[in-house]
């Protein structure tokens, strides 16, 4: 009897270990859709969480994420890290169809935790929003519209919320007077407010202080004009969410650790700029100190991996300089969608370089790995009569083809 007894606890004890080891690994899979920016395989993979065991063990899983990390490509950081703050905020944001209200001041966990007694990924959707727009609402009424940029808003916020927005933004710019200091223009205000904030970025401009060329060029961009004076100015009203400070006082430096560290799709254009300064500096002197800095840039849009930085990686591809060109291809094998899949394949059709061949070869291959539908992307390019790598191209399909399907999710 008592080794029958000993026997069924070793046996419970052993189901209880695959259980836990199953649990761990269904998080893990969580921890690598979100930290590889994967949104449709993490809302498939929760939605049949949700229709197997029921929204609260799937909104536990999700949960459960923030602890674990995933593991970086070669070179684009550490060999592991966990998923990076505002990263994981945007993609909370985006399952739950709310995208444009990230700079709410609500805590990631507190908001994960209000949804715990909603029956649904709809229902928790549907209640998230409507709190969303409230808060949002009196956020930007109070003068803080950072980061409520509508060109990531899809169709998440209402057209009142929008005019609002528009409304506010312009009143902003309007109020602002900026000091000059000898040949120099303070535009630390100017960051402090959205439609400054953007403007700025995109143009590539770090720091606080420019010269009045450059200053005529953001208010060619921005289309309003802002007195120079010798006053004090106004106080700043700064982001509402710590993040988002954190967030901008990086855009502001060109802090590229910090701006990896939060991995926020806000990222995008400092990044850029400093991408094409690099490139800049290496073609002017090819040294292996500025190649590496030209990495360090690249390795940070792979952190990031906004689908923006495909195009650009897709552009720095057709790089005369073969090391800058397998660079951004090996680069690209590291976007796990659809787009990166297209932009290797074109480029694969067009080569007739023999390295560049073999690198966007392995590119496409590791693409494949989490993204099913390059299958499709190399079969349609195979029935293609524009690609001079047929040959290649088919061989390529096959061997995408056996590899097994533990490699999808």
């Amino acid at each position: 009897m008592a080794k029958d007894k000993n026997r069924e606890s070793i046996l419970l004890a052993v189901k209880e270990r695959v259980k836990q080891s199953e649990e761990l690994q269904l998080t893990q899979m969580i921890v690598d859709a979100t930290g590889e920016r994967r949104y449709r395989d993490l809302k498939d993979l929760l939605s049949q969480i949700e229709q197997d065991r029921g929204w609260s063990e799937a909104l536990k899983h999700l949960s459960k994420a923030r602890a674990l990390p995933y593991i970086l490509p070669i070179g684009a950081g550490p060999s592991k890290t966990l998923i990076e703050d505002l990263k994981y905020r945007e993609t909370v944001f985006t399952i739950l169809e709310c995208n444009g209200f990230e700079p709410i001041p609500v805590t990631t966990e507190e908001i994960l935790s209000r949804l715990e007694n909603e029956d649904s990924l709809i229902d928790a959707s549907k209640s998230f929003h409507t709190e969303c727009e409230s808060l949002a609402i009196k956020q930007i009424e109070s003068g803080d519209t950072l980061f409520f940029d509508q060109a990531y808003r899809e169709n998440s916020i209402s057209m009142d919320m929008v005019n609002l927005l528009e409304k506010i933004q312009h009143e902003e710019v309007a109020s602002l007077s900026l000091e000059k200091h000898g040949d120099k223009i303070n535009v630390l205000p100017l960051w402090f407010c959205e439609k400054g904030r953007q403007t700025l970025s995109q143009l590539g401009i770090k720091g606080t202080k420019i010269d009045s060329e450059t200053f005529d060029i953001v208010i060619s961009v921005i289309h309003q004009e802002i007195p120079i004076a010798e006053t004090k100015m106004k106080p700043i009203t700064h982001p509402s969410n710590l993040l988002y400070q954190t967030l901008l006082t990086s855009t502001i430096n060109h802090d590229i650790e910090t701006m990896c560290s939060l991995a926020s799709m806000y990222s995008y254009h400092p990044l850029k700029s400093i991408l094409e300064e690099s490139l800049d500096n290496y073609e002017k002197h090819s040294s292996s100190t500025n190649f590496r800095k030209v990495l360090t840039c690249v390795n940070a849009h792979i952190r990031v991996r906004t689908s923006e930085s495909i195009l650009l990686l897709e552009e720095l591809a057709q790089s005369k300089d073969t090391r800058i060109a397998t660079t951004s291809i090996t680069a690209l094998g590291n976007f796990y969608n659809e787009s990166a899949a297209s932009a290797l394949v074109d480029l694969l059709c067009e080569t007739k370089n023999h390295e560049i061949e073999n690198t966007t070869i392995r590119a496409i291959k590791n693409v494949s790995k989490r993204c099913f539908e390059t299958k499709y992307v190399v079969r349609n390019a195979i029935e293609s009569t524009a690609c001079t790598n047929i040959g290649r191209l088919k061989r390529l399909y096959k061997e995408i083809w056996k590899e097994k399907e533990k490699y999808y999710l």
